[in-house]
């Protein structure tokens, strides 16, 4: 029997089904060549897509899953979080989710009851949150408002001149003392 709780509420029908779906899309860098080579575009978050059926006797299950999906955080005013008690989430390392897409509701008259599906989607997936730690260690760190900011490029252009910038000088050395010795005359 398959059971799926969101904050320790829940979800009752049967026939319950938890499809989950983790991304790793990647981008075809071959263009008109025989090349294999692709980019990365990161990990997703997982969506789980769960079906069931309620029956018409039921319809107070129904209608739970539609407030469920319909509640909004009271600081944010986004879509509710829910902490996810399932063994396909848990497989998959999801622990939080919210409603995305839509909720569906079929009638099926020989059975009468309802096929009702819906969509959550994994908040804060681990990827998402090694991405933000490593964003953050990254990050330079800001500096005091009466102190001069200079970039790497900068310090090291000045360190260690580059060749073209050796022949800029020397002609800037050699038009200055043209222009002295013209004054002159």
């Amino acid at each position: 029997m398959i059971v799926l709780s969101l904050n320790r509420t829940e979800v009752k029908g049967y026939g319950m089904r938890v499809d989950c779906e983790f991304s790793l899309p990647e981008s075809d860098l071959s263009g008109k060549s025989s090349s294999t080579a692709t980019a990365e575009e990161g990990e997703k978050a997982c969506r789980l897509r769960v079906s069931l059926n309620i029956k018409y006797t039921d319809s107070a299950d129904l209608i739970n899953i539609k407030k469920l999906s319909m509640e909004k955080g009271s600081d944010t005013g986004a879509r509710r979080v829910f902490n996810i008690e399932n063994q396909t989430a848990k497989a998959f390392g999801v622990r939080q989710v919210r409603f995305s897409d839509s909720l569906t509701a079929r009638e099926m008259e020989d059975d009468h009851a309802w096929s009702v599906s819906f969509v959550l989607v994994e908040y804060q997936s681990v990827a998402e949150k090694v991405e933000l730690i490593t964003i953050k260690e990254k990050e330079p760190e800001a500096a005091p408002a009466d102190e001069k900011v200079i970039s790497e490029s900068s310090v090291a252009s000045t360190t260690t001149p580059s060749w073209l910038e050796k022949v800029v000088a020397n002609l800037d050395t050699y038009l200055a003392g043209e222009d002295s010795a013209t004054d002159e005359v």
